[in-house]
């Protein structure tokens, strides 16, 4: 009996973290698609940019539930596609979440300092780096600040995302990348919790061949960083 209890948790949890996952995918499609009400007059042609955007996150959002599946049934991990990406690829994904923290009343900065084209997983990173910003925006308090840099030298990609929110106690720093691991339980609950995310965060990165590592943000919050190696 108490096998069966820890499994419909276990399941409880899934289903409340793989919605926190598609939560920032599906704000900007609504963004999106109300910003075309907004212009009744306008044509296609116009709308061209908000169509083309939601039908990437639709993407993005089909390839999120997959690999959120992997996560939860295989071992085998994550299997990365590689393509080449120029850096207007993070100018377009921040515009996104730009869109999201101003809906959050939160501050965001975001930093490109990728001078060159890089070798790496599209779907994945942009699902790294989402995961990450959407962390970030829901643990720092009102008018926050999310700062998110992205920047490359010859053979690695550098991701730093930093947070000025109430950070996180070192004895926590340990588990936080473990799947389903709760910081705060109430917190969590509230806000929507690290469990999947930060754990397919893992995933994804060790799947790129990188690192993630947490640590404090001065004076307060918390910073992810992350090198992606042979980029």
């Amino acid at each position: 009996m108490r096998a069966i209890q820890e499994s419909l948790e276990k399941q409880k949890t899934f289903v409340e973290n793989a919605s926190h996952e598609l939560r920032t995918p599906l704000a900007v499609i609504q963004n999106r698609l109300e910003s075309l009400f907004r212009k009744p007059e306008s044509t296609i042609l116009d709308n061209s940019e908000n169509i083309a955007y939601s039908l990437d996150e639709v993407r993005n959002m089909r390839l999120l539930t997959t690999n959120l599946l992997n996560l939860t049934r295989r071992d085998d991990g994550i299997k990365p596609e590689i393509e080449i990406l120029d850096s207007s690829f993070f100018d377009k994904v921040f515009t996104n979440y730009a869109t999201i923290a101003e809906e959050s009343e939160k501050g965001f900065t975001a930093q490109n300092q990728v001078g060159r084209s890089i070798k790496t997983d599209k779907t994945l990173l942009k699902q790294l780096m989402t995961i990450l910003f959407d962390n970030a925006i829901k643990y720092t308090e009102d008018d926050g600040q999310v700062t998110l840099t992205v920047r490359t030298n010859d053979r690695h990609l550098y991701i730093t995302v930093a947070d000025n929110g109430p950070g996180i106690a070192d004895e926590d720093k340990k588990k936080i990348f473990d799947r389903f691991y709760r910081v705060d339980k109430a917190r969590t609950r509230q806000k929507g919790g690290f469990g999947l995310g930060l754990s397919l965060a893992q995933q994804i990165v060790l799947a790129l061949k990188g690192t993630i590592i947490v640590k404090d943000n001065q004076p307060k919050g918390t910073i992810f960083e992350v090198k992606i190696t042979g980029v």
